[in-house]
């Protein structure tokens, strides 16, 4: 049972990860983004080597998670809109455009709080060596993601 519990929490990390990325805000309907989220979890399952059940059980809570976040997700568009339409007004309003940017900031933290919780569920999905493989996915993942090295000896040097 513990075992099982782990696996699900890893796999809800793999579906946290899916369907809470910046391309799944713009994949609520069907699209090529949504299209790119269902090919990566695909290949996430093959890496991952997800039995049945778990595939189902990943599945299950991709949908449960993605019915919990629609109402943000559809109010992160609404306040951005507001944001972008108070942007190129013909006058600057900085009060109104800090007290937009405010919001949609609430909604951001809202939605990690969300991921991080649907993170621990899916990896509960998952067995130890699925979580290993699943972290060492996402930390290859993450690698790309600055445009600087990680910082370590010499990162900071300047050229006198």
């Amino acid at each position: 049972m513990k075992t099982k519990l782990k696996s699900l929490s890893a796999l809800a990390a793999l579906v946290a990860a899916v369907s809470f990325s910046p391309m799944s805000a713009m994949a609520m309907g069907d699209g090529e983004c949504m299209h790119q989220n269902e090919q990566h979890f695909k290949k996430m399952e093959t890496e991952l080597g997800l039995s049945a059940q778990q595939k189902q059980s990943v599945k299950d809570l991709h949908a449960k998670c993605r019915a919990q976040n629609e109402p943000l997700m559809k109010q992160m568009g609404t306040e951005r809109r507001a944001l972008r339409t108070l942007i190129h007004a013909d006058t600057v309003n900085e009060a109104a455009i800090r007290a937009q940017s405010g919001k949609i900031a609430a909604i951001e933290a809202d939605l990690a709080v969300q991921r991080a919780q649907a993170a621990q569920l899916m990896r509960a999905l998952l067995t130890p060596e699925q979580v290993k493989k699943l972290k060492a996915i996402q930390e290859k993942h993450t690698c790309g993601m600055g445009k600087t090295p990680p910082c370590g000896e010499g990162h900071h040097k300047r050229n006198n």
